[in-house]
């Protein structure tokens, strides 16, 4: 026990600063990105994907009640493990199943729960095993204790690492298949058994059951592979890896052909999709600076000790060629973590909407990177004098300024309540609560504001959805709610859904009803809410 914990003291140390870091930014997050709330409806409703599904597949005149919603997003008695729901909705959807599956466990075990912890309590788990694999990935590319403990408090501390644990969506379990794909090769490059080849195969077949875009970097570092063997003309081993490599790829078409459908469809988020954005050239530049500043301040610790490391390895660049020659430096690691730059270019010109979570399974490797730099500085300057000491401070001094950056600049989807922040979950809240007892109208032909308001619509007692104020169906509703005063949320993003006007909606309102004002009560994305009064 003594001798692991002194082998491994510093990491269990970075470790337990990470999961503090990470615990205390978990308690902040007040509210949850429409993308997070489908992951619970997705996960939990039984054999319906969507609201409209919930409504019986149409949500105009519909009345959903607060127990509809409810069992939306929650596992209701009888209900859990049931994995054959889960897999029906995600037929429905444009992703693949697997995160969705790990999810309904989870939520499983609390069933009638609706609560944030149901998928922090998920993505923590999957953080600290990525940053596990990123630790043994390191050793294995480096073989630097120093070079791997520094890659893995850049990444656990920096706002892309902390975001997407943060964030209730499939792209921390991507980033921990990304990793684990990229040590098997690396075990593979340094020794050929047979166990590595079925990990690899089994790592690209569950990393696609993850996620779509976990084809970027597979594809690119499995062909980097393949030209590296080529080159050390290790013929039976490029054989064997291509084979558990396309292996991988057919399981996915064996355990859920509806990907084909999911990457040849014509919508917003699909392989169709990325290919008009590929065609557009206009845009490379645009969306290139764009996400390379995502990078650089997602990653803001990392980008300055990379910078450091490269401008000492100039100065010493004799020292370099020196080490070079005489014991070797790990130039081989470059074919593990050049492809992830390759895959964030094309990442970058493919994305549907220039969001970093798309790239938040590269942020790991990007890390690597870091510690490949300072694993070249450590060879390079060898036996100098204090150079623990020396590599101590430097540890010391990328987790200050990682801890101090995340101070300044907190990673994404928290939603806190702090004035500085526009959107506020909390606020939100509390104003559908103080107007519960109101009846309550969503002017929308489509499931996506909805989705995004459900957190808020879970206060009424029920919600009536239609894109017709002159409905009758509405007037019978208002009929039998009577009360001075109507909460109305409008559909207004003509991109992701109806885009109503409200300067045209309200007077419609108002005039097929007995309001006769109105007051905005805040706005929220894709809907905006209003006050009607008598």
């Amino acid at each position: 026990m003594k001798e692991a914990a002194k082998k491994h003291g510093a990491l269990l140390a970075v470790l337990l600063v990470i999961l503090s870091v990470s615990l205390l930014f978990a308690q902040r997050k007040n509210g949850m990105f429409i993308d997070e709330i489908y992951t619970y409806g997705l996960s939990n409703s039984h054999y319906a994907a969507y609201l409209e599904d919930v409504a019986g597949g149409s949500l105009e005149d519909a009345v959903l009640t607060r127990q509809q919603l409810w069992d939306y997003v929650v596992v209701n008695d009888g209900e859990t493990l049931d994995f054959a729901s889960v897999y029906d909705n995600q037929v429905h959807d444009v992703h693949p199943p697997l995160y969705y599956f790990l999810f309904h466990t989870v939520a499983s075990l609390t069933p009638d729960v609706f609560s944030k912890w149901t998928g922090l309590a998920l993505d923590l788990t999957l953080f600290v095993l990525t940053l596990l694999a990123l630790y043994r990935l390191c050793l294995a590319l480096f073989d630097s204790p120093f070079a791997a403990l520094a890659a893995v408090l850049l990444y656990g501390l920096s706002s892309l690492g902390l975001s997407a644990m943060l964030l209730i969506r499939m792209y921390m379990l991507m980033s921990l298949f990304t990793v684990l794909l990229a040590l098997w090769i690396t075990r593979l490059m340094q020794r050929e058994r047979w166990q590595y080849y079925v990990l690899v195969g089994l790592t690209v077949f569950l990393g696609l059951l993850t996620q779509y875009y976990f084809v970027f970097y597979a594809f690119f570092v499995c062909a980097a592979f393949v030209f590296w063997a080529a080159a050390k003309r290790r013929w039976k081993s490029l054989g064997l890896f291509a084979l558990s490599a396309f292996a991988g790829v057919g399981l996915l078409l064996l355990v859920f052909p509806a990907c084909i459908r999911h990457l040849t469809a014509d919508k917003l988020v699909s392989g169709g999709n990325a290919l008009e954005q590929l065609s557009v050239l206009s845009q490379y530049k645009t969306r290139l600076l764009l996400f390379l500043h995502e990078v650089t301040h997602g990653m803001k610790a990392a980008v300055l000790l990379a910078l450091a490391a490269l401008a000492l390895l100039l100065v010493f660049c004799k020292k370099l060629r020196a080490a070079s020659k005489e014991k070797g430096l790990p130039w081989s690691a470059l074919v593990i973590l050049l492809p992830a730059f390759v895959a964030f270019v094309v990442v970058a010109l493919i994305s549907p909407v220039t969001e970093q979570r798309y790239i938040y399974n590269l942020a790991p490797l990007f890390a690597a990177f870091v510690g490949f730099l300072l694993a070249l500085l450590e060879r390079s300057l060898g036996g100098i004098p204090r150079a623990r000491l020396i590599k101590g401070g430097v540890l010391l001094a990328a987790l200050a300024l990682s801890l101090w950056i995340d101070r300044s600049e907190p990673p994404r989807y928290l939603y806190p309540v702090e004035p500085c922040y526009v959107d506020s979950y909390a606020e939100y809240d509390a104003l559908a609560e103080a107007h519960s007892k109101d009846p309550c109208l969503y002017m929308t032909g489509y499931f996506a504001p909805l989705t995004q308001d459900l957190g808020e619509l879970l206060y009424f007692e029920d919600v009536f959805v239609t894109e017709n104020p002159d409905s009758p169906a509405l007037d019978a509703y208002l009929a039998e709610r009577p009360g001075d005063e109507c909460v109305v949320y409008i559909d207004v993003s003509a991109y992701w859904s109806s885009g109503f006007e409200p300067e045209e909606m309200l007077p419609a309102l108002i005039a097929s009803t007995d309001y006769s004002d109105w007051e905005l009560l805040y706005e929220n994305g894709l809907s905006v809410a209003y006050l009607l009064r008598k």
